[in-house]
């Protein structure tokens, strides 16, 4: 197969694009974005592995014609359902990573997909959250979980805020700094996402000026605890000094303006994005 493929809801049972690489069948990577949501950034991610030769399925959570409109009760069932399809494709081994919300459904199905022999979580978080509803300015609380599996909602921690000003918030901090929603939710041990049951070796990579939430916490603590219980995988956490939360290979204008690192630090961030993308390719090529 050396030819772009989509798939779609109503067909397969979910909505991706395939991009063949350089045509090798031996590895296959499951990509995702964040609460953006939609198609964008996940492309954008999967093309920077099919152009390094890697194929790479961009898979679509929500916000898209055949997926959910909101960051709510996205079934975890998308990931399972790639799984099988890109084995009758006939790909080897098959990885997955996620960006911010989309390392919440990485971790989640590694830990319950055993085929899953590759993980990578860009700024993660360690715990289930609560959804959201709307977009922009007017995105809320769901006051459901995330993600559902079986029909069922996964526990989650609720935020403590019922409202985000977040209009309010750029104006007061001149960039998207909702890490104050993100922090202090009550997370208890059902929220945790069971990382010690996935089988195979972890990269996390974190930012130390995550202004969306507390990425560099989560990834130091899941990094502590594989060591703690002697996991049987490699793992690595990458904590980058200036790059903001868009830890992506090539960042969007818009996202130079929501953060102040971003802007401040342009030639920092800049050398952070390079070493992203060493790691990733390092990390698929050689680790995994």
């Amino acid at each position: 197969m050396n030819r772009i493929v989509t798939t779609s809801v109503q067909a397969e049972g979910f909505e991706a694009i395939l991009y063949p690489g350089d045509g090798r069948r031996d590895k296959v990577l499951i990509v995702m974005s964040g609460s953006n949501g939609g198609m964008a950034l996940t492309r954008q991610e999967a093309e920077f592995y099919h152009q390094n030769g890697i194929p790479a399925l961009a898979l679509a959570l929500f916000r898209t014609k055949q997926t959910p409109k909101a960051l709510s009760r996205v079934p975890v069932e998308y990931v399972e359902r790639a799984i099988g399809w890109l084995k009758r494709q006939g790909y080897g081994r098959i990885g997955i990573d996620g960006t911010s919300k989309g390392s919440e459904m990485a971790l989640l199905a590694a830990s319950m997909f055993l085929e899953l022999s590759c993980v990578i979580a860009r700024v993660p978080s360690h715990f289930v959250s609560e959804g959201l509803s709307g977009g922009g300015k007017n995105k809320s609380p769901s006051g459901t979980s995330c993600w559902s599996w079986r029909g069922v909602e996964l526990p989650f921690a609720s935020y403590r805020s019922r409202t985000f000003d977040i209009v309010k918030m750029f104006m007061r901090e001149k960039e998207m700094h909702i890490i104050t929603f993100n922090r202090n939710k009550d997370v208890t041990p059902e929220t945790v996402i069971p990382i010690e049951r996935i089988q195979a070796p972890i990269l996390m990579l974190s930012s130390k000026h995550d202004e969306v939430w507390p990425s560099f916490e989560s990834a130091t603590l899941m990094d502590g605890k594989l060591t703690d219980i002697g996991f049987a995988w490699p793992h690595r956490h990458v904590a980058f000094e200036h790059m903001s939360h868009a830890a992506l290979t090539k960042l969007p204008w818009i996202y130079r303006m929501a953060f102040k690192s971003e802007r401040r630090h342009p030639r920092e961030c800049a050398g952070d994005r390079e070493a992203l993308r060493k790691a990733l390719l390092d990390w698929v090529n050689h680790t995994w």
